[in-house]
């Protein structure tokens, strides 16, 4: 589509619900290439809640494109080792990736909490967009609406009474799981699956790790004790993530909790041996909307999607969803584009989610729900992988820089496993 004749861009403003990764990322973006946009966020500071800590190699590229990754390399740990798999009730590695393999490529791995990342956006939105991103604290979104040329979202603001709208040309849904942009499009009709269990996160210091030789991420795989141990910061901060059953209270857990730690950590800890300094609770969904645009409305993130944490897939596909759809709209108002290019972002992107990071995301969550630990390596195919790339460096860079099919075909290091 060509530009109009008086120059005019077709479009001159976003609004953005939501002032997570997906919001930001998007903002940030769209404001590189001189769109106005106002985020809007219903809490009063960003979310300090643990939840991703890794970025596979697609995201690692965004954040390159956003001129982010120098910030988030000097914040995150300098190496990410190794992954592997233990079974829970011996601490036996069975299995493992050498990461290290990449510790100079531009597109390995990004290894930082997710609150500390959004740190990073933020500063980046408000710093360096030349004003073009307003973000707006208490700002709680309750309604939205569109017509032909615009969309709007009613908004109660903190200490003030009724409801203020903001208009714009297009509006982005980024506000999380219990996203109201998506409630007000889909009610609660969201398919997908709610498993049955709680997951419980926390930033754990414990010089047993070190003691121990663990390092990078330990995946613990058991029926009744499974879960993510990882490092995850400087000086020795860890991340512990394990499943417990579901149905009771956050204090009920919580009491459960020394047990489960004495089976998980190396050296089987009593509760005064290590530290834990923040706890957040989690339910866990596998969950996908049918559309992710809806006229001048679109989703992005957690509001179009979720899915269970084992694999680092959730952020990670908010990361490309704010990629791909700044892009599209980015294109729309340079004239290089129509509109109708939205809805192959909202295709594209969802057909992502149903054919790899669902299917992907429980496999893994799977893997380490399992109930014969004995003989896992037997009958897991990317647990045979990891055993055959043992000591090819080589073959490992292809899986970890191409994905699964790349390494089986000996590719040479074009596309990634999960863009």
């Amino acid at each position: 589509m060509a530009a109009a004749s008086d120059n005019k861009a077709p479009f001159e403003k976003v609004v953005v619900a939501g002032a997570g990764p997906a919001g930001l990322l998007s903002a940030l973006l769209l404001a590189q290439q001189g769109i106005h946009v106002t985020v809007l966020e219903s809490w009063d500071r960003l979310d300090e809640r643990l939840r991703a800590t890794q970025y596979g190699v697609p995201a690692t590229r965004v954040f390159r494109k956003a001129g982010l990754i120098d910030d988030i390399r000097d914040a995150s740990i300098e190496n990410f080792p190794s992954i592997c798999w233990r079974k829970t009730s011996t601490h036996e590695r069975l299995a493992g990736v050498d990461l290290s393999v990449i510790k100079d490529h531009p597109d390995r791995m990004t290894i930082l909490p997710l609150n500390l990342l959004v740190r990073i956006i933020y500063r980046h939105c408000v710093e360096k967009t030349q004003g073009r991103v307003e973000v707006k604290f208490k700002h709680e979104v309750v309604a939205v609406g569109q017509d032909d040329e615009r969309a709007w979202v009613d908004v109660k603001v903190d200490g003030t009474p009724g409801t203020t709208r903001f208009e714009a040309d297009y509006l982005i849904g980024c506000d999380g799981s219990k996203s109201v942009v998506r409630h007000c499009l889909y009610g609660r009709h969201w398919p997908g699956v709610t498993f049955d269990c709680h997951l419980l996160v926390q930033n754990v210091w414990y010089d047993g790790f070190e003691k121990h030789g663990w390092d990078g991420g330990n995946y613990m795989v058991d029926p009744n004790y499974w879960g993510l141990i990882a490092k995850r910061g400087k000086g020795g901060l860890w991340r512990v993530t394990y499943g417990d059953i579901d149905g009771l209270t956050d204090e009920e857990y919580e009491q459960r909790r020394p047990t489960v730690f004495e089976k998980m950590l190396p050296g089987h800890p009593k509760p005064g041996q290590y530290k834990i300094t923040q706890t957040d609770h989690f339910r866990t969904h596998n969950r996908c909307v049918e559309s992710m645009r809806v006229g001048r409305i679109l989703l992005a993130g957690d509001a179009a999607h979720v899915n269970n944490p084992w694999g680092g897939y959730g952020c990670m596909a908010a990361v490309l969803d704010a990629g791909a759809l700044a892009d599209c709209l980015i294109g729309v108002y340079k004239g290089q584009a129509g509109d109708e290019i939205l809805d192959l972002y909202a295709q594209i992107r969802r057909e992502k989610y149903l054919k790899y990071i669902d299917e992907r995301s429980q496999r893994n969550f799977n893997r380490v729900r399992n109930n014969d630990p004995d003989h896992v390596l037997q009958n897991d195919k990317l647990l045979k992988i990891f055993q055959d790339l043992e000591g090819d460096a080589a073959g490992t860079k292809t899986f970890l820089l191409v994905g699964e099919g790349g390494y089986r075909a000996k590719l040479p290091l074009a596309k990634p496993l999960f863009g």
